[in-house]
């Protein structure tokens, strides 16, 4: 039986070769996919009151957007993804921000996965050190989104006044997150090689225990190589509206800034103790969704460790540390 152990490299050959094969059929699959879902499911919804509104409402909201950029898809594309995601960024992180500096609410903060690691109210030189590269960072990104727009222009992102079909973001999202998984997880791989792990990616790994301001604490190349990139590589397959491309960088920015906070909040739609993992111990979970790390076996050090089994047993409001102490005391 083939073993992803002992060929390591042969399965991520052929995985990486599998997800370009099916992202690069993506296209031509893509609008039947389309025509089945919209023939056999809207008719059960398009008279409803709630499909009908939704979608007038949406576009709506759209063509203001539209209209104040000028209907400019250039300045869409970048003026607009940055005030979008700069915006997203940090409305997501107000909580967790105010948690780390202050230390309250006690009601949430007991929910911090390392406890005894940057406990709150974090050390004020460590947020400083963090916060002072933020600007750099928000601008390499402006600077490698304003590169990047042209060639999705080229590629035939829609910029268009009229929304796209739900059918068509339902289609398009499936493409985006395997294209994400597949550049992060290599791209992330690539920076854990001991010589780019020593001069680039350590860095990010200064904090054993994250929390959510420090997502982007990396080198410019890092953020460029392993933040701004892989995201992009749906939209270059997909060619979907700016507006699919501004909800998918929304998600991702939700899963980035949840992943690193630190916490693992009841009412979260993701655990962030799968990335957590891979602070404290560097070597394992590289991915973003986790698919690839289950196939190629690069999860197997954290599916073997508590954390999983409380990731697996967190289904109410109790904390995380509590969860381990009752896993222990059945074991024992």
């Amino acid at each position: 039986m083939f073993n992803t152990r002992t060929h390591p490299r042969l399965t991520a050959t052929i995985a990486a070769v599998t997800v370009g094969l099916v992202l690069a059929a993506w296209p031509a699959i893509s609008p039947v996919l389309v025509a089945w879902l919209k023939k056999n499911f809207e008719p059960l919804i398009a008279n409803t009151s709630l499909w009908r509104i939704s979608g007038t409402f949406c576009q709506n909201q759209w063509e203001k957007v539209y209209d104040w950029y000028g209907g400019n898809a250039y300045l869409l594309g970048t003026l607009g993804s940055t005030n979008v995601y700069g915006l997203t960024f940090l409305v997501l992180n107000s909580l967790y921000l105010y948690m780390d500096i202050t230390g309250r609410p006690a009601a949430l903060v007991k929910y911090k996965i390392q406890p005894d690691v940057n406990a709150p109210p974090v050390d004020h030189s460590i947020l400083r050190k963090v916060a002072l590269q933020l600007p750099i960072t928000s601008l390499v990104t402006f600077v490698s989104i304003c590169l990047a727009w042209p060639i999705l222009m080229w590629r035939g992102c829609t910029f268009g006044r009229e929304l796209p079909s739900f059918w068509r973001v339902l289609v398009d999202f499936p493409a985006l997150m395997l294209a994400e998984e597949a550049g992060f997880y290599f791209s992330h791989r690539i920076l854990h090689h001991p010589y780019l792990y020593k001069r680039v990616h350590k860095k990010h790994h200064e904090l054993t225990a994250p929390f959510s301001i420090a997502a982007p604490y990396a080198y410019p190349i890092e953020n460029v190589f392993s933040g701004v990139l892989p995201p992009l590589l749906g939209p270059l397959v997909t060619g979907c509206h700016v507006s699919t491309i501004w909800l998918f960088g929304c998600y991702g920015l939700y899963i980035t800034v949840t992943d690193h906070s630190g916490y693992d909040l009841p009412f979260n739609f993701r655990s962030p103790e799968f990335h957590d993992f891979h602070h404290a111990k560097f070597n394992s979970n590289f991915g973003v969704y986790g698919w690839l790390d289950r196939l190629l076996g690069t999860d197997s050090a954290y599916r073997q460790s508590k954390v999983a089994a409380r990731h697996s047993l967190q289904n109410g409001i109790t904390p995380p540390s509590d969860i381990i102490r009752k896993s222990d005391k059945k074991r024992n």
